[in-house]
């Protein structure tokens, strides 16, 4: 792996929906108790609803996959002292399509 280069907004991104997932539960977990104590809806009956959350929070940072990575082509090897230097006649035949 070498020649691997990240891209550092796709690592961002990535980081970031990784980062939201406890703020999430956390807010979720508040909004159940708060309806629970209100005695709106009891929290034995709306748990279901954090397993839901977590999921969208994991839906969400795997939807990124593997967007944003750049593969680096690494230029030859200098040749060897002595050896006299050979140019192509087409520089763009020795480009990869990635």
């Amino acid at each position: 792996m070498d020649n691997y280069q990240s891209n550092q907004s796709y690592c961002w991104a990535r980081g970031r929906s990784r980062g939201l997932m406890g703020p999430v539960v956390l807010v979720t977990l508040g909004v159940l108790f708060l309806l629970s104590e209100f005695h709106v809806a009891s929290f034995h009956r709306t748990w279901p609803i954090l397993l839901i959350m977590i999921g969208l929070v994991k839906v969400l940072g795997g939807s990124l996959g593997n967007r944003g990575q750049v593969d680096v082509i690494a230029p030859p090897p200098p040749p060897p002292p002595g050896t006299p230097a050979s140019t192509p006649q087409n520089p763009q035949s020795q480009v990869e399509n990635v």
